[in-house]
C-alpha cells in the first residue's frame, strides 16, 4: 500500500515537472537589418521612435553590420510589420527582420551595446522629452 502511494506521488510530481518546463517564460527577440544606417545619428532617429513598440525593454545597435536587436518583455508578441513601421517612420528602409522566441536564460542584455528603452507616459511634448532623456 505504501509503495503504491509513493509511486502515485512520484507520478504526480513528474507530471507537474513536465508542466513547469512548458511554462518557462519566453521573450521575443527581433533582429532587423537596416539598409544604409551606419551612423549613430541614424540609430538615434530610430531609437526615438522605439518607445512606440509596446513591451520593448532592450535594444542593441551594431553600426558595422547596420543591425538592430530588440528584446521584448516576456509574453509580448511582435510582428515584422510593426518593426518595419517604426523604421519607416524614422525615414529608413528596413531590411530583413527575424523574430524568434528565447527563454530568459538564453537572452542576455548585459553585454556591451545594450540600451534600456524608456517609454514616456505623458502627452505633453516637453514632459515627454524629459522622460526620454532623464
Amino acid at each position: 500500500m505504501r509503495c503504491a502511494i509513493f509511486l502515485g506521488v512520484m507520478m504526480v510530481a513528474a507530471a507537474n515537472m513536465g508542466l513547469a518546463t512548458d511554462a518557462v517564460p519566453k521573450i521575443t527577440r527581433a533582429v532587423a537589418t537596416l539598409n544604409g544606417v551606419f551612423s549613430p545619428r541614424g540609430f538615434f532617429n530610430i531609437t526615438v521612435r522605439l518607445y512606440q513598440l509596446e513591451g520593448l525593454e532592450w535594444a542593441k545597435f551594431d553600426l558595422k553590420k547596420s543591425r538592430l536587436t530588440l528584446d521584448f518583455k516576456p509574453g509580448v508578441a511582435v510582428t515584422e510589420g510593426e518593426i518595419q513601421n517604426v523604421m519607416m517612420s524614422a525615414g529608413y528602409k528596413p531590411g530583413p527582420i527575424k523574430v524568434e522566441s528565447l527563454t530568459l536564460s538564453e537572452a542576455s542584455e548585459t553585454g556591451p551595446g545594450w540600451v534600456r528603452i524608456k517609454h514616456p507616459q505623458s502627452r505633453n511634448p516637453v514632459i515627454r522629452w524629459f522622460q526620454l532623456n532623464f
